[in-house]
């Protein structure tokens, strides 16, 4: 009886020791854009199949790898690159653990989406099975989860720099344009006047005229003509610099809209940052 007894619990032991094990391999968090992170071998630096964590976003994987690694340099957390992975030694990081640990990180994928890939160690190679620590997988899912936000965010910033940096060289652009187009107007003035001093001082011919200086007429003849061509010439550079302010100042009040509707779209902030 005390054999059959024995052989039950143990039997119930190992059941439970089981679950426990196997318990936490599927995530209960979905991320903003509906990745949901899972515990996958991965691949680590020395060609080891090792029990990691991963989530795939649909983002570029270089947006993803630049986002993460700012988000863990702004928390004091920096690492050094050894071929495909992302070192950090010695680490102490709440979010994931409350004790010093290593982490392992690799970013794959390509234009369209991106796997972020985590192994655990305690230091020495002494890597963490997911399945045998939950509290340590919860957090670890959480973090993976939570990571999506800071992708949008890093993804937001990028275009918004981008639009803002486009905003100031076509507003530098109107700036060069408004300064020629003055400088054309003065120029047109300046034409203006002198034409005005000339009809002025320009002989008249009439038909009781005697003594003309032909050579004098045939010079002021030729100056009035240089004078009309030059304000033809003027007015239409004017033209031509008010159709291009028309098409700059359009281009940017086009950016302007695209400004405010990407701020409509910035990502909300992660509760737990």
């Amino acid at each position: 009886m005390k054999k059959i007894i024995l052989i039950c619990v143990t039997c119930l032991m190992a059941s439970f020791a089981m679950s426990q094990e196997l318990s936490y391999t599927e995530s209960p968090y979905t991320s903003a854009s509906g990745a949901k992170p899972a515990i996958k071998q991965v691949l680590n630096y020395d060609k080891n199949l090792i029990i990691g964590y991963e989530i795939t976003f649909n983002y570029p994987v270089e947006d993803i790898e630049a986002a993460v690694v700012k988000r863990l340099a702004t928390e004091g957390v920096e690492g050094k690159q050894k071929k495909t992975f992302y070192i950090f030694q010695g680490i102490k990081y709440n979010y994931l653990w409350d004790k010093k640990f290593d982490m392992y990180m690799a970013f794959v994928g390509s234009k369209n989406a991106g796997t972020i890939k985590v192994i655990l160690s305690t230091g020495y190679d002494n890597f963490i099975i997911p399945t045998q620590d939950n509290i340590t997988t919860d957090k670890m899912f959480k973090w993976l989860t939570e990571l999506d936000i800071d992708i949008q965010q890093y993804r937001y910033d990028v275009a918004m720099v981008a639009h803002q940096e486009e905003y100031k060289d076509i507003d530098k652009e109107l700036s060069k344009l408004e300064k020629k187009r003055n400088n054309v107007e003065k120029k047109l003035k300046k034409n203006a006047n002198a034409q005005s001093k000339f009809e002025a001082s320009r002989t008249i011919v009439t038909e009781n005229s005697v003594n003309i200086d032909t050579k004098k007429i045939e010079k002021e003849q030729k100056k009035a003509q240089q004078l009309i061509e030059e304000r033809s010439k003027l007015e239409a550079e004017l033209a031509a610099i008010n159709k291009d302010i028309t098409n700059v100042r359009s281009d940017l009040s086009k950016k302007n809209t695209a400004i405010a509707e990407l701020k409509k779209e910035q990502p909300r902030t992660n509760n737990s940052k």
